[in-house]
């Protein structure tokens, strides 16, 4: 086996094997042992044939085992895997377990229990737990749980006295109950908690991790522990092997670290050589500038340098309160780069170059490695290097409340997301107009605006690129002048406004029906009850076909521009993107970050979930309380846990905290339900430091657009929508050369494939449908959103 080995004497550190179920949970969970327990961690998954083999042996190497949660039926050997096995073990092996729900629901199964659905799951809903204080409940006060499950443990108690709830029967003589839910009328009484009356088992139905549970339900874990050990100490119970190899100790963020590549200590890989050339020979050197931003927007300064036609990216805040940056991204013909890669033929593309790669895994480090020779120099550069009296001015200086100083901007799709988790792709469209699912240009000249401090930095990694810089500055100050005058020109001509209009009144629009939405609801509804997924972020799209002028017998394109600003206008959000590139259009006024972490390392993720559309009779007070109902709140939590999943899986639980949790916030058309999770990366000069790369790519698909557990429910989405999303669904935004970055959900969105025959533009909408969910109510709010789209455009 070579990866347990006899040792004497044995390392004192406490150890714990943690058994994953394909939980989108599981890093809480890991990170709570770790934090509470002090013990080493060690994770298996039910389906490692090598620890299937080798568990007997790797049970002698650790002091506890924890069976997590998961999606499934503990009845299906599929969803479990080995777990059986550890029920079985003989008294000489027994060691103590602890079952979290699926885990719980198994350990009573195998001792006499059914385990049946509930009437009405109960899906991040969190309720107090009745105990009698005794065994691993000893001491603890309230206990609010928050509970994952569709399904329960069935002891056969129906018009059972209350006393009888409280001890063995003879169903099953050896399950000692620990803890009710007697809250829910429509399920009657939950088992909570449970202990076996003999062996060091014990489980529970709730989740001790989740962001909801009280704090009593994570002390419940310490108890168990300290029963676990002082049953360990009275049987005489010691470990007999180390762990070695493959069954060291779980770091969370290890095996998601690429080392950095430093320039001129390794051999630079060809993508790197292609984008690092377009700057010459010397040092990377950024030269910037800073003016006064007085009045200036990016679409009357992307106007007056005359490139509203050319090839273009902007990450605008488009002057909503909770944004601050606008940065433009701007294409330089025979410099700028476009690399992409497609999920479906593994096809890595940039300049006039392509190349099969085995998997996506492969495109990350090549990013990384192109941002970090692509550092600027400007601390560190010899001053009699530099040729201009500019250069010298600003050496040793460098622009640091600037979030962008280039990079890469552009998006990943939600099915690049797919193939980071492993779940199968929908059907390719077969017409060969399948866009890239990775498409990022790398920027050299940007602009940003800061509408805080009213500045804009203009900037090039180009060199001797001064003169571009200068004349963009004289732009801006004539801009800047004619605003406080008053004689800022008006940002959509008559003549542009009307063609746009007519284009758009000769449109044909394709929405999803009432009765197919529906079914698909109640499929999900389906899934939920057999315990398959606790949410399921269900989506469907509308479509604008733009049809040929009839007056010139032609096609007349929608005016992308056009159509940008009056979104912007007519529906503002802080992530409203433009990216005209050769194969796409994209027009967004997204309301929801998904990820941004700052050169220093802090990490942010904004999920939305929870929607109210602005009305006649629609105040903030009614608003509040729709978006403070179980359902919505139960919406939003399973998030809330799945993202902090996915973050502590690289920073580390003890690194991941929870800022804002469920707080209304108020946009142009709607009130949404808003959560915060942070974490701070270690510092990126540590060797082998995860980066915020790592942190986005551990992260897709964003969690507020699949569901939880995560896998689960996307293979179960793309059976029921049978389509690729593309670009929606997807993130968008920008990794800086400086080390920052920040990527929005693409929500509330326009995209245009110009691959295809005939011009379309699609919209993607859907929402989180839960076991609370109506059909009726979820096409409803799939058409809100839609239609705020879809308003923007037409009005």
């Amino acid at each position: 086996m070579g990866s347990v080995t006899r040792t004497t004497p044995l390392n004192e550190q406490l150890s714990i094997l943690y058994v994953d179920c394909f939980d989108s949970f599981t890093n809480n969970i890991i990170g709570l042992l770790e934090e509470r327990l002090g013990a080493n961690v060690i994770m298996v998954r039910i389906d490692d044939r090598q620890a299937d083999r080798d568990l007997h042996t790797l049970l002698r190497a650790v002091d506890g085992v924890v069976i997590g949660p998961g999606p499934g039926h503990p009845g299906n050997p599929q969803d479990v895997g080995f777990i059986n096995k550890l029920w079985a073990l003989s008294d000489s092996e027994l060691l103590p377990i602890f079952g979290i729900c699926l885990g719980f629901q198994s350990l009573c199964l195998n001792h006499g229990a059914d385990v049946k659905r509930l009437e009405s799951p109960r899906h991040g809903i969190v309720s107090r737990s009745t105990h009698q204080g005794i065994d691993i409940l000893k001491g603890l006060g309230d206990l609010d749980c928050t509970q994952y499950h569709s399904l329960h443990a069935d002891l056969e108690l129906t018009g059972a006295r209350p006393t009888h709830f409280w001890q063995p029967n003879n169903v099953c003589p050896d399950l000692l109950p620990l803890a009710w839910d007697l809250s829910d009328e429509n399920n009657g009484p939950v088992l909570m908690a449970v202990r076996h009356v003999s062996k060091p088992f014990w489980g529970c139905q709730f989740h001790p991790e989740s962001i909801c549970t009280s704090e009593a339900g994570k002390d419940l874990l310490v108890n168990w522990w300290r029963h676990a050990l002082r049953w360990s100490a009275n049987n005489g119970r010691v470990k007999t092997m180390e762990l070695t190899g493959r069954y060291l100790p779980n770091s969370l963020s290890s095996f998601f670290v690429d080392a950095p590549i430093q320039s001129g200590h390794l051999q630079a890989s060809h993508l790197a050589q292609e984008l690092r050339s377009a700057a010459g020979r010397d040092d990377i050197f950024l030269r910037w500038a800073k003016y006064p931003a007085q009045g200036v927007t990016p679409t009357v300064l992307l106007e007056k340098l005359g490139h509203r036609d050319d090839e273009v990216i902007l990450l605008d805040s488009q002057g909503h309160n909770m944004g601050r940056f606008d940065i433009l991204g701007l294409v330089v013909p025979g410099k700028t780069a476009n690399v992409t890669y497609s999920s479906y033929d593994r096809t890595l593309k940039y300049g006039n170059h392509s190349k099969n790669i085995d998997s996506i895994e492969e495109c990350w480090p090549l990013f990384q490695e192109a941002l970090d020779i692509y550092y600027p120099q400007n601390q560190e550069i010899d001053r009699s290097k530099l040729r201009s009296d500019m250069d010298r001015f600003i050496a040793g200086h460098l622009p640091a409340d600037s979030p962008f100083w280039g990079g890469f901007m552009g998006y990943i799709s939600y099915e690049a997301g797919l193939e980071t988790i492993d779940v199968g792709l929908p059907e390719k469209p077969t017409d060969g107009s399948a866009i890239p699912d990775i498409n990022f240009a790398f920027i050299h000249r940007s602009i940003v605006i800061d509408h805080h401090t009213n500045q804009i930095y203009v900037q090039s990694l180009l060199p001797n690129d001064w003169t571009w810089i200068l004349r963009v500055g004289s732009l801006i100050d004539s801009a800047s002048a004619a605003s406080s005058k008053s004689e800022c020109p008006s940002l959509t001509s008559i003549a542009e406004s009307r063609h746009l209009n007519d284009t758009l009144a000769r449109s044909t629009i394709t929405r999803p029906t009432g009765e197919s939405y529906r079914a698909q609801v109640q499929n999900c509804q389906d899934h939920l009850r057999a315990g398959d997924s606790y949410e399921l972020c269900l989506t469907d799209e509308s479509s604008i076909v733009i049809p040929s002028d009839p007056s010139s017998n032609s096609h007349s394109p929608l005016d992308a521009w056009s159509l940008y600003k009056k979104m912007r206008l007519n529906n503002p959000a802080p992530h409203g993107a433009y990216f005209n590139l050769p194969n796409i259009s994209i027009v967004g006024t997204s309301p929801e970050r998904f990820l941004s972490w700052s050169r220093g390392g802090h990490c942010q993720f904004r999920p939305i979930k929870g929607t109210v559309k602005k009305g006649p009779g629609m105040t903030h007070s009614i608003a509040s309380e729709i978006l403070n109902s179980s359902k919505e709140r139960a919406e939003n939590l399973m998030i809330v846990d799945l993202i902090r999943h996915d973050l502590s899986g690289v920073v580390g639980a003890d690194n991941t905290w929870v800022s804002k949790l469920m707080v209304m916030e108020e946009y142009e058309k709607v009130y949404q339900l808003v959560s915060v999770i942070e974490g701070q990366l270690p510092p990126a000069e540590l060797p082998g430091a995860p980066r915020g790369l790592h942190v986005l790519k551990n992260s897709l698909p964003p969690g507020s657009m699949t569901g939880a557990p995560k896998k689960r429910s996307c293979e179960i989405l793309v059976d029921l929508e049978k389509r690729p999303r593309g670009v929606y669904a997807g993130v968008l935004g920008y990794m800086d050369v400086g080390g920052a970055g920040d990527f929005a959900v693409v929500i509330r969105t326009l995209v245009r494939n110009k691959l295809e025959e005939q011009e379309v533009w699609r919209i993607g909408a859907g929402g989180a449908v839960t076991i609370q969910s109506t059909d009726e109510g979820e096409f409803e709010e799939m058409e809100i959103k839609a239609g705020s789209v879809l308003e923007s455009m037409m009005k």
